[in-house]
């Protein structure tokens, strides 16, 4: 019954398996609101402050939070999803007892309101279960066995509160007189919209916690160049600390990949005001500002989904030649037209890469 080393994946070498980091600069140049969650909730500071303020008090006090494992959400596949995968799961031990009883918490993150929702948390679960299950019969604990208690939470931040189901009855036509039987799942609600972070009962003391959160909300308010500022705010006396340096530089690319409201004269005044950056690093953030006009407005205008993934294609060539070009001078046009030649974004995004750590223009010729 204890968990597995690895990822809850059939595949563990999977490039597509591996959990992104804050020191992944592909991953985090294209960052969108799910991507950005898994980043941040990663963290460990972020998850121990964010279960104290969602779970029961007798749950935390059971529980050893400190040492929390933070696993991929990949599961298997699904008939009805495309993918079985939540967000993010935890593993949680017990304080006493059997070193290999412990506690699942299953995160589902939500950038608008989805009726489902509760259904692919009870899909994840069963997952987890059947896991387990499978593991119990490997090691011939069936006598014994029983299967780990699981905690759902989902949580949301958009344009609205969330007012889907968080309790799978209520997906389910009721019939009288049997209402207490059949499948059932609860979830717990964390809504940003209707939260003051500054008011949470723990966590105001670790600022990736509260940076995190308030760059959140910042990116769906209408208000969101002061709050972008107030979340930059809160790290700006750790920025020395690479640790902190790097979740800067990941808010920051997600204010501009994902703002509704921040405009780029604005987002460039917060760089500058919160005074956190230096000349080169605001060079390119500058530079990722530019691929979202570049890439998102360009399949704005197109009004179709493919534009979005083609100006992304495009914005990623014009970054690949720009950081050149800052670190190693003027790009010679065969090297850009060899450039512009690929249409693989998976390979550009090697060659992106590679452009930010190549010595030498041969250098780099030979990786394309």
């Amino acid at each position: 019954m204890s968990p597995e080393n690895e990822n809850f994946s059939d595949d563990k070498n999977s490039s597509r398996n591996r959990r992104i980091s804050l020191d992944d600069w592909v991953s985090i140049y294209h960052i969108n609101h799910d991507t950005f969650f898994q980043l941040v909730f990663a963290l460990p500071e972020v998850a121990i402050a964010f279960l104290k303020n969602v779970l029961p008090s007798k749950t935390i006090e059971t529980i050893e939070l400190e040492k929390i494992e933070i696993q991929d959400g990949i599961l298997g596949e699904s008939d009805f999803f495309k993918k079985s995968a939540a967000d993010l799961i935890y593993v949680v031990p017990y304080k006493k007892g059997n070193e290999k009883l412990h506690v699942f918490v299953i995160l589902e993150h939500k950038s608008y309101s989805d009726r489902l929702t509760i259904f692919q948390l009870t899909k994840y679960c069963v997952h987890i279960m059947e896991r387990e299950l499978k593991n119990a019969e490997n090691d011939k604990e069936m006598a014994s066995f029983q299967f780990s208690s699981i905690i759902p939470i989902i949580i949301h931040h958009g344009e609205s509160a969330f007012y889907e189901p968080t309790e799978l009855n209520n997906l389910i036509i009721p019939t009288l007189g049997v209402e207490q039987y059949g499948i059932n799942a609860k979830a717990f609600l964390f809504d940003l919209n209707r939260i003051s972070v500054d008011k949470l009962k723990f966590g105001t003391n670790v600022p990736e916690f509260t940076s995190v959160l308030k760059m959140m909300q910042a990116v769906f308010s209408r208000h969101g160049k002061d709050e972008a500022s107030e979340a930059l705010t809160v790290l700006r006396p750790y920025s020395d600390f690479p640790k902190f340096r790097n979740l800067v530089y990941t808010l920051l690319i997600y204010l501009a990949r994902c703002s509704r409201h921040v405009t780029k004269q604005e987002y460039n005044q917060i760089i500058y005001d919160n005074n956190i950056v230096d000349q080169g690093e605001f060079k390119m953030i500058s530079i990722a500002d530019q691929f979202i006009a570049e890439g998102i407005e360009q399949g704005i205008e197109q009004g179709i989904e493919q534009g979005i993934e083609q100006g992304l294609i495009q914005g990623l060539k014009n970054n690949i030649i720009q950081i050149l070009a800052e670190r190693l001078g003027t790009v010679p046009q065969s090297v850009q037209d060899s450039i512009n030649e690929k249409c693989d974004k998976i390979a550009l995004q090697t060659l992106f890469q590679s452009a930010l750590h190549v010595k030498s223009f041969e250098e780099f010729i030979k990786e394309i």
